[in-house]
């Protein structure tokens, strides 16, 4: 492997539900393989109405999933592993409420947060909060910028058509200042890239085809430099379903070449029996890389 790029990171995503491995156990086992990260997802409820995205029945995990948030505190006091959510449902919260959560744990887990956001695909799910799925872009837009604004200033106020902040205090502020990164999970269309590029941290996204992937990373990485976005960024979070070993091998190299922030393994169509022994696998695969 060329020594050009630093290797990124290497993070977990677990489906963490009421029936699963424990979050804990889960945290530990990936720290004593050497992995870097967990990250979980998002879903309050799913409601009966929902018409899933994918052939066949939704699977039941998404009806169990853990409040991601009270779930990584456990991660974090359990490990030292950096954390995250992949993806967080922003539009389903108060923004000034999420706020707080993500401050205060950033704050307590001395700043290893990270957090994947998305718009939210399932319609039925985002109307039981009260939200319009066609504003729901917008919706998240803006709720990122009220954060970002209690997150940083002293005196936060914020003013759009979907979140309202007068002057106010709050504290504790996060660790990483100015923010803790938000990356957007979404489709690498012309106005999803011009999102990225306007207000987020940087991008997540499968890369399974690994040409395509590249091309889409460096349009994006064009669109940043044209909008004077600077040089630390976009930060790049590939992910990969259950692969095989030289799949894993050969996407790691690649991403690593694409100089890539974090690689996420996402584990959600695992079992439990099979959850440790792909653990050791990729663990054994990526020592090597």
């Amino acid at each position: 492997m060329s020594g050009s790029q630093p290797r990124p990171l290497v993070g977990l995503q677990y489906f963490a539900t009421d029936r699963s491995l424990p979050v804990a156990d889960f945290a530990r086992a990936v720290a004593e393989r050497g992995f870097d990260a967990v990250l979980l997802p998002e879903h309050t409820h799913i409601p009966l109405s929902t018409q899933a995205p994918y052939p066949g029945d939704l699977p039941e995990r998404y009806r169990r999933t853990l409040d991601p948030y009270v779930a990584l505190s456990v991660v974090a006091a359990q490990t030292d592993l950096k954390i995250g959510t992949c993806i967080s449902l922003v539009a389903q919260h108060d923004p000034i409420a999420l706020a707080k959560t993500v401050a205060t744990l950033d704050f307590m887990s001395g700043g290893r947060l990270s957090l994947g956001v998305g718009y939210g695909w399932n319609g039925p799910e985002l109307a039981n909060h009260g939200r319009e799925t066609g504003k729901r872009r917008a919706i998240v837009r803006e709720y990122v910028q009220l954060m970002r604004a209690l997150w940083q200033d002293t005196e936060a106020e914020f003013h759009g058509d979907h979140a309202d902040l007068s002057p106010s205090w709050a504290w504790p502020k996060p660790v990483q200042q100015p923010s803790v990164p938000v990356l957007l999970g979404c489709r690498p269309t012309p106005s999803g890239l011009a999102e990225i590029v306007g207000w987020a941290d940087g991008w997540v996204s499968f890369g399974h085809d690994l040409d395509l992937f590249a091309a889409q990373v460096t349009e994006l990485r064009s669109r940043w430099t044209d909008a004077g976005r600077g040089q630390a960024g976009p930060r790049i979070w590939p992910m990969l379903g259950i692969v095989d070993d030289e799949t894993l091998r050969r996407s790691f190299d690649r991403f690593r070449a694409l100089g890539t922030d974090q690689v996420v393994l996402d584990l959600q169509a695992a079992d439990d029996s099979d959850l440790l022994t792909i653990l050791d696998r990729y663990a054994a695969v990526l020592t090597k890389a």
